[in-house]
């Protein structure tokens, strides 16, 4: 076999590798999906104390046209601001990537917002950092999203 062949088929063998990886179960995609799952079920039940276990001490919520929050309590009052005008909130996880103890994850949401009694679907993208902590769990440290 003559070299690009031998090149060719190794990255052939490393794609197929892959996303038969991907097509079984991920236990961190699955961890990721609870807790978006958990950050989906405060906002839409508007428990904004739901939110403070899932930010680290530091995390910094980045919303756009607003400036940066920083800490469980500020993120929590950031979004108990807002009330109960998002609802039916629902993450979908697009992608995770593992680095150590950190995951990088992309996601996209689906909403309704109301306004004047007035519900409008909405929809955007989420950016997140997330950092595995000591007991196993995992925290968000970055939270960016935009609506589309």
């Amino acid at each position: 076999m003559s070299r690009p062949s031998r090149l060719s088929y190794a990255v052939l063998l490393i794609f197929t590798c892959a996303c038969v990886g991907h097509a079984g179960a991920d236990p961190l995609a699955d961890e990721i999906s609870s807790v978006a799952a958990k950050w989906d079920a405060a906002i839409n039940n508007a428990d904004f104390d739901a939110l403070l276990p899932l930010y680290t001490a530091d995390g910094r919520l980045m919303p756009p046209g607003a400036q940066p929050v920083t800490g469980p309590l500020a993120i929590r009052d950031f979004f108990a601001g807002r009330g109960r005008s998002v609802r039916d909130h629902k993450v979908e996880l697009v992608d995770v990537l593992s680095i150590g103890n950190y995951a990088y994850t992309t996601s996209h949401f689906t909403a309704a917002l109301v306004v004047n009694e007035k519900a409008a679907p909405i929809s955007g993208s989420t950016v997140r950092l997330l950092e595995r902590q000591p007991d196993g769990q995992w925290k968000i440290k970055s939270h960016i999203f935009v609506r589309e």
